[in-house]
């Protein structure tokens, strides 16, 4: 288990020795995503298991009839609901392993940035960490996260070398589903650190190790 750094500890380190190891920890986002996911989950039970069954009987209560129309409605919301059910597990499950991952130690060093178990990352393959819209995780929208753009070299690395069962620890796929592609690189968690020191630490040893490169084409 590697040691939990200040700030100054670990760029005084890589200063000094050109390389520093740091404990992961999960990114506040990804911890708010499971979150969300648990009480997605929480809210279809109550729906399927409660509220469900309370309106079938306030309908047969009332005198409502029941037609073969209205036994398959009910039928396709609870197949409907169901499957969204089974999909928010998936997810849930999916996401819990991700947090495993980032907790793996992140290395800067000469050679190049690791992170979640992928590495080392030539610094050549990525720009400095920014935070900036990229396209939601789980959805059409965008979200505002801080991301290690990918240049040329990093766009071919990522989508063509790495093995694909690597390449969600980097970012998710994002474009059109003709041409989807992974373009970044998200910013880990460290223990001990904020967001802001993790995205500076890594900029001064991508200052050391790197000059700027061109941001790979967003097709």
């Amino acid at each position: 288990m590697e040691p939990v750094l200040t700030y100054a500890q670990a760029v005084s380190m890589l200063q000094s020795t050109g390389s520093v190891r740091m404990p992961g920890k999960p990114a506040l986002w990804s911890g708010a995503m499971r979150w969300l996911f648990l009480a997605l989950i929480v809210l279809v039970l109550i729906v399927l298991v409660v509220v469900g069954p309370i309106g079938i009987i306030a309908a047969l209560v009332s005198d409502v009839s029941v037609t073969p129309a209205t036994i398959f409605g009910i039928i396709a919301c609870y197949a409907m609901l169901a499957g969204v059910l089974a999909l928010l597990f998936t997810l849930y499950r999916r996401q819990g392993r991700y947090k495993q991952i980032e907790h793996s130690v992140v290395r800067l060093e000469p050679q190049g940035l690791t992170l979640r178990g992928v590495g080392p990352i030539p610094w050549r393959d990525f720009n400095p960490a920014q935070s900036t819209l990229v396209p939601a995780e789980h959805d059409s929208g965008y979200v505002l996260r801080a991301v290690m753009p990918l240049s040329p070299s990093g766009f071919a690395n990522v989508n063509q070398r790495l093995p694909p069962n690597l390449r969600g620890r980097l970012c998710p796929a994002s474009g059109p589903i003709w041409n989807k592609a992974h373009r970044y690189i998200y910013v880990p968690g460290v223990e001990g650190l904020s967001q802001g020191e993790v995205t500076d630490l890594l900029n001064r040893a991508h200052s050391m190790y790197s000059r700027p490169v061109p941001t790979a084409p967003q097709r």
